[in-house]
């Protein structure tokens, strides 16, 4: 049976217009902001670079406060220098830290950002497993059909709503009002925070700044009925795993700095419980024969309140790009 040039032309103008419709809803009323995604394949471009970084480059790794609280473009107007950014929202830099450490020969800075409950996980956790798993192995496995496939969808990205995986049809499907049943919640509805260029520069939205209908669905997903450590009997495994691979990597004349992101909300009441600075954060720097610099030591960054409890707003994620930038300079780390 042939099929019909008019038929062609009308299935593909229903399509175009149902697109519109997707584009609009999500661009116009949920206020999902155009941009990239924070996918494996472009995360495995970046690492790519590492290989070929000298002493005066910066390496950031870590999970979403290092990636939103620190604007490299603003580094980069500032030291000359655009910092490679590999930190991963939700992940444990666990085994990103090994990866470098292990298998470059890059000897620049290192730039830590820990968030507690990630950092410290051991590297079988969720947290550090599944950036092993989906994103540094990966890389190292890493096809040229594949790197092909995203040098193809960076053309089409940052222009459309509905590439994005937070509101893809499949993720969609999991808003459906069905009533929750044997004690079985429906799935989780994040809202739009960020924007995200091609460089892994994240930038929070003015939505999530200013609204506070955004910021208390936010909070609302951070919300833990029972905050727990769970990897308190591992605490030495954790920390001698970083502190064994920053001191390898001073060795071979690299530098290694750790960084604690301003908090506040849940995580400020619980993460201090949870993670007793003597034991975890001190003893890291000690162990690791390292500088670290905790939002609480500063009075500038002390005073910070991110809108959402996490993360800091463009205005405060410029101040305290240019405070680390200053804490690093003083201490000759850059």
């Amino acid at each position: 049976m042939k099929l019909k040039l008019s038929t062609f032309i009308a299935a593909l103008c229903v399509a175009f217009a149902l697109l519109l419709q997707y584009e609009w809803y999500f661009r116009n009323v949920e206020r999902w902001p155009p941009g990239y995604d924070n996918n494996a394949d472009l995360w495995a471009y970046w690492r790519g670079k590492v290989e070929k970084l000298d002493e005066k480059d910066v390496v950031i790794v870590g999970s979403s406060r290092g990636q939103f609280d620190l604007n490299i473009h603003l580094w980069d107007s500032i030291t000359g220098r655009r910092p490679v950014m590999l930190a991963i929202p939700g992940g444990s830099p666990y085994h990103t830290v090994e990866d470098i450490v292990v298998n470059t020969d890059f000897k620049g800075l290192l730039l830590v950002s820990t968030a507690p409950g990630l950092f410290y996980s051991l590297g079988s956790g969720g947290g550090a497993a599944w950036v092993k798993a989906e994103m540094v192995d990966y890389y190292q496995k890493q096809t040229y059909a594949q790197k092909f496939s995203q040098w193809c969808y960076e053309f089409i990205d940052p222009h459309f709503a509905y590439t994005d995986p937070d509101i893809s049809l499949k993720h969609l499907t999991e808003r459906l009002p069905f009533p929750n049943r044997d004690s079985i919640e429906g799935g989780t509805v994040w809202p739009p925070m960020v924007r995200m260029d091609r460089y892994r520069n994240v930038r929070m939205i003015p939505e999530m700044e200013n609204d506070t209908s955004f910021q208390n669905q936010q909070t609302r997903i951070w919300h833990h009925p029972e905050w727990k450590n769970r990897y308190k009997d591992s605490a030495d495994v954790i920390i001698g795993h970083y502190a064994d691979l920053a001191r390898k990597f001073q060795e071979r004349g690299g530098r290694v700095a750790f960084i604690r992101p301003p908090v506040t909300g849940e995580y400020l009441e619980f993460e201090p419980q949870m993670f007793p600075r003597d034991q975890y954060w001190d003893r890291l720097l000690r162990e690791s024969g390292s500088k670290g610099y905790h939002f609480q030591d500063n009075p500038v960054s002390r005073e910070m309140i991110p809108p959402e409890w996490s993360h800091l707003n463009r205005r405060d994620a410029d101040i305290y790009t240019r405070l680390i930038i200053e804490l690093l300079r003083n201490d000759q780390l850059l």
